[in-house]
């Protein structure tokens, strides 16, 4: 049986603050890659019962008892999984590619047999802004009960609904979110996945600049008002002040602008040669786009993750692309024709048929992968689940990656401890190669 999946909550989302994407080297996958208000959970909301008989230890943990309590949104066949992200409007570019994704991971791992003898089956809620959030992640917790809870809405979804899920003690997967907000503080429940936190895409950003130009001595920062860039703003500021010698110059955006003339003319009266740009892909094309005009020239422009995209190049002309540089999140760019990348294509499009504009995207391999993590985390727990045993199983998770379970090797593997749940800690530097965006090397 394959997937059963429904969608709901489907209300035009709203301006909400745009979120992560990320990077890292150009090696083949075979080589080895080095890669709340709070809620009571009542108990009678658990549901009592056997859940079989004794089951077998799993390598790391316990044995599971013989006779204990079916854990909520799990029965005897099926574990129910509940996730959220935009699904219209103009964030849809992160929640649509990681529901079509988790989807399509979930319907292979169920043709291969489930997990532990289970299907899986996913629930996925609209949600942009951060009211949306919440109340979207009460909704899967408490009406659909779901087992695990996926955040893939990026920064904004994840850090609207930090306090819920902490307090809630249900085992969530942030996949995108880079805010220090959903990690601080450290709660056992909640996992990292793809995106690092700013701090490391930050500085990130900060070595592909001076790879690029390695004497500059005068940097810009453009940058959103909303979540992700001012999580990066908030890492990227202190790093440059105390590399020294520097004049930096900040200048910020709302939401979706598509006219920056004070802030390039600023830049340009500075004359900065590098410029970091933290938005969404139509934000900083536009913005390159217009920066000769506005005198500002000879300058190297680094993207942050959610504009290393093929659509921006359109948008800044290609006449501009040899002045961008950027970070992923991932080991190759989604139109490289190494073989995991390739054969990953050829499934979505099986899946989806023709793939829109920008597609796949980072956030189309987050979802992919990161579901071939999560089945790991699931497979390691054992057959006799609860939130408890599924958070210590994920705690000893090593150089977990989508290939040991079948799939494609589209992310960086992820490792975590009990006392770092970060699982992927990699970026990459990557460049506009042949009208194309390449991983080109690590980033730092």
């Amino acid at each position: 049986m394959g997937i059963i999946f429904s969608v709901t909550g489907t209300r035009a989302a709203g301006p909400a603050a745009i979120d992560d994407a990320g990077a890292l080297p150009a090696r083949k996958m075979s080589e080895g890659l080095p890669m709340v208000e709070k809620l009571l959970v009542h108990r009678r909301a658990v549901l009592q019962g056997a859940i079989g008989l004794a089951t077998a230890g799993v390598a790391g943990l316990p044995p599971a008892p013989a006779l204990a309590q079916a854990a909520q949104g799990v029965t005897d066949n099926e574990i129910l999984i509940g996730a959220l992200g935009q699904l219209t409007g103009p964030f849809a570019f992160i929640g649509a590619p990681g529901r079509d994704n988790i989807q399509m991971a979930m319907e292979h791992l169920n043709a291969a047999g489930g997990i532990n003898g289970r299907k899986l089956r996913l629930i996925y809620e609209h949600a942009s802004t951060p009211a949306e959030s919440v109340a979207a992640a009460k909704k899967l917790v408490e009406n659909d009960k779901v087992f695990v809870l996926i955040i893939a809405s990026g920064s904004t979804g994840a850090a609207a609904a930090a306090d819920y899920v902490r307090a809630a003690q249900i085992p969530t997967y942030n996949t995108v979110g880079a805010t220090p907000i959903i990690r601080e503080p450290f709660a056992r429940n909640i996992f990292h996945g793809t995106i690092p936190p700013a701090s490391v895409t930050g500085q990130a950003m900060i070595d592909i600049g001076f790879q690029a130009v390695p004497k500059a001595t005068r940097v810009g920062v453009l940058a959103g008002t909303y979540a992700f860039p001012q999580s990066h703003l908030a890492e990227i500021e202190p790093r440059l002040a105390k590399r020294g010698g520097l004049e930096v110059v900040v200048e910020k955006f709302d939401a979706a602008a598509r006219d920056y003339t004070a802030q390039l003319v600023s830049f340009a009266r500075r004359r900065a040669q590098i410029v970091l740009i933290l938005g969404s892909f139509t934000e900083a094309g536009f913005a390159i786009k217009q920066a000769p005009e506005k005198g500002l020239t000879d300058c190297m422009f680094v993207l942050d993750g959610s504009a290393v995209n093929n659509a921006v190049i359109p948008l800044i002309g290609e006449e501009n692309t040899k002045s961008v540089w950027g970070y992923f999140n991932a080991p190759y760019f989604p139109t490289q024709d190494d073989p995991p990348i390739a054969g990953y294509r050829r499934l979505l499009i099986e899946k989806i048929g023709t793939l829109p504009q920008g597609r796949p995207n980072i956030y189309d391999l987050i979802g992919y992968g990161s579901t071939y993590v999560l089945a790991q985390v699931l497979k390691k727990a054992g057959r006799g689940l609860s939130w408890p045993r599924v958070i210590d199983a994920w705690e000893t998770l090593n150089d977990a990656k989508p290939s040991d379970m079948g799939g494609y090797d589209v992310i960086f593997p992820e490792t975590v401890t009990p006392t770092d749940h970060q699982g992927n800690k990699k970026v990459a530097s990557a460049r506009i190669i042949n009208s194309s965006w390449r991983v080109v090397g690590l980033a730092s």
